[in-house]
């Protein structure tokens, strides 16, 4: 017999509304995982076990009818905890700090019937110092960031679902290093009061777990529409696939990816095409780091000028650099940003989505191999051109690289097709589950 902690959250649902399962038994398996394996991926920033428990108990008394009733979850130290901590990666200034309300998405996960476990560990403001979570395929390798504690705890089977977030690479990168399925929805759909604000371009939050399904009734949580588990779109889905010039930037197992993906996806008879992206294109990534410098800049201005010897030099250098941007610079490139995203529809076409790499490649080696001075998180360009153009992400699994690690890819669709997405990446999801 498998564990509770091994289920699917779809799965882990469908027996509590059976009475099959309680609240608790669940809780319990999943605190006991962490209390296994926390010491060696260190996860969790906060863990709320007494907490937690005791909403199971209340949950076990009333009957399920939340979209997440009794589901155990994770929630990135980005996001706002009302009762639990929220540091946002940096206890040197926020050591203890305990919001006064929750976020709107915690908020909303609550009353659907999600138990939180915990706070999961991030970089400091989701851009700071790199942290050592280690990725529970192989501990020798990063999780990832900034949602590194978030997709490690579903990755070791701590949780079955995690908030994340991202404002550039920051959750379907990871996603990809663990093998797990992110989202990042359309720009806005999922609210973000109560993130710590790093831009107001971009920021968004994230969704991770093991399968589409599960991250589908996510989402359709948050924006309060019917879960229907399973369901595909209702003909054969059309893949564009894309390999844009910043893939230069990567390694071959994230072009190998593409590869696998492109294969495999005409193997299970969906319609796929080649996507070459307009020139244009290629101004994109610089748009979307430079415009991410400059709101930094005033959103962390507080921290700056109070707190500047207490931030992490990589923070300070975003800080900086925004400083230093022109203002006209800044519209120009926001105006730039603008068009790309009107234009963006066209570009698609009769596509259903976009194909492209999720990540640089494989995890990279972390602290227990290299040590703290020479971790990385893992380059962020593969995803910022797409979060600048506030569209719906998908990340699913489809290869393995040279050091048996996942290498993802990362589906594009239109903007508000969050939905529509998804039932296409369900069939990318069946079509590649041999990545394994």
């Amino acid at each position: 017999m498998s564990e509770p902690f091994d289920l699917t959250a779809c799965d882990a649902l469908d027996l509590m509304r059976q009475r099959k399962m309680s609240v608790v038994e669940l809780v319990r398996s999943c605190l006991a995982r962490i209390e296994a394996l926390e010491p060696t991926i260190m996860a969790w920033t906060v863990l709320d076990a007494d907490g937690a428990l005791k909403r199971a108990r209340r949950l076990d008394e009333e009957e399920p009818k939340g979209a997440l009733h009794g589901l155990p979850m994770g929630v990135k130290d980005l996001i706002d905890t009302a009762d639990m901590p929220t540091e946002y990666g940096c206890p040197e200034i926020f050591k203890g700090w305990r919001p006064m309300v929750d976020a709107a998405c915690v908020t909303v996960a609550k009353k659907a019937g999600a138990v939180i476990l915990g706070k999961t560990v991030t970089q400091a403001f989701g851009c700071g110092a790199v942290v050592k979570t280690a990725n529970p395929l192989n501990v020798d390798h990063t999780s990832g960031g900034s949602s590194a504690g978030s997709v490690a705890a579903v990755a070791a089977r701590m949780a079955p679902l995690a908030l994340g977030s991202q404002s550039a690479s920051s959750l379907i990168r990871p996603a990809s290093y663990n093998g797990l399925i992110g989202m990042r929805p359309s720009m806005n759909l999922i609210n973000g009061a109560g993130f710590k604000y790093f831009n107001g371009s971009f920021d968004t939050i994230g969704l991770i777990a093991r399968t589409v399904d599960d991250v589908e009734l996510m989402w359709t949580s948050q924006v309060d529409i019917p879960f229907e588990r399973g369901q595909l779109l209702k003909r054969m889905p059309r893949f564009a696939i894309c390999r844009p010039p910043w893939l230069d930037n990567a390694e071959p197992s994230a072009r190998a990816a593409i590869d696998a993906a492109e294969r495999k996806l005409k193997a299970a008879g969906c319609e796929v095409r080649e996507l070459v992206l307009p020139d244009g294109y290629r101004s994109l990534v610089e748009a979307h780091e430079k415009m991410q410098e400059f709101e930094a800049a005033r959103s962390y201005a507080w921290e700056y000028e109070n707190h500047r010897d207490a931030l992490d030099p990589k923070v300070t250098a975003i800080i900086e650099a925004g400083l230093a941007l022109p203002f006209e610079k800044y519209l120009e490139y926001t105006l730039f940003a603008q068009r790309a995203r009107n234009e963006f529809p066209a570009l698609l076409g009769n596509s259903d989505c976009i194909v492209t790499a999720a990540a640089p490649g494989e995890a990279p080696k972390g602290w227990r191999a290299l040590g703290e001075r020479f971790i990385t998180m893992g380059d962020t360009t593969q995803s910022r051109a797409w979060t600048l153009l506030h569209l719906p992400v998908v990340s699913i699994p489809c290869h393995r690289g040279p050091n048996g690690l996942p290498v993802g890819v990362q589906l594009i669709g239109p903007f508000g097709a969050d939905l529509h997405l998804l039932r296409a990446a369900r069939w990318a999801e069946s079509a590649c589950r041999d990545w394994t």
